[in-house]
């Protein structure tokens, strides 16, 4: 895996062996595409960041910050690494389980990113996440969530967000809400 576009164009990215499916270059390349517009000065926060791809795409690509929240320590020290190694420092890496660091945290984001697990049959974090309250408080004005989950089945039409663009690349959905004003 490696960073498509920006300051870090080209660097290999290294995969924790706690991530079974890292999001795809063709996969980055469309959501940065779609999204190209508000990238350069934005503040970013990557839920379930495994590798930290995408948002170190976002670094690479001009955005002022971000934070990345992923609860395997394995994982956390790639991200790291990661970075380390691509010299972007506007970084701040978190190791904890996604809806603890949400319920503590009163950030505002201009773009938030979130790779869940796939559902399992017993649970479904991406609509458990989506149907969260408080997305008004994590969003600022105009932001964006970009989901990407499993491309089978439906997800709740989120409080306060309005779907933008949802489309399937193999067995991945994404899918791209923004914050209604």
């Amino acid at each position: 895996m490696r960073i498509i576009a920006g300051s870090a164009k080209g660097h290999l990215l290294k995969v924790p062996k706690e991530v079974s499916r890292p999001t795809t270059d063709r996969v980055r390349e469309s959501v940065f595409g779609t999204l190209f517009a508000v990238i350069g000065g934005a503040r970013v926060l990557d839920l379930f960041s495994g590798s930290g791809a995408l948002g170190i795409e976002a670094l690479s690509r001009g955005a002022t910050s971000c934070t990345f929240v992923e609860q395997n320590r394995g994982a956390t020290r790639v991200i790291e690494e990661n970075l380390k190694k691509t010299g972007l420092v506007n970084g701040r890496v978190i190791q904890r389980e996604v809806g603890v660091f949400l319920k503590g945290d009163r950030g505002k984001y201009d773009l938030i990113f979130a790779d869940p697990p796939y559902a399992d049959g017993l649970s479904d974090p991406a609509r458990d996440l989506v149907a969260l309250d408080g997305w008004e408080q994590w969003l600022a004005r105009d932001g964006f969530l970009v989901i990407e989950r499993e491309a089978i089945g439906d997800l709740p039409e989120p409080h306060g967000l309005e779907l933008v663009k949802q489309r399937d690349y193999g067995r991945s959905r994404i899918a791209i809400y923004r914050r209604v004003s």
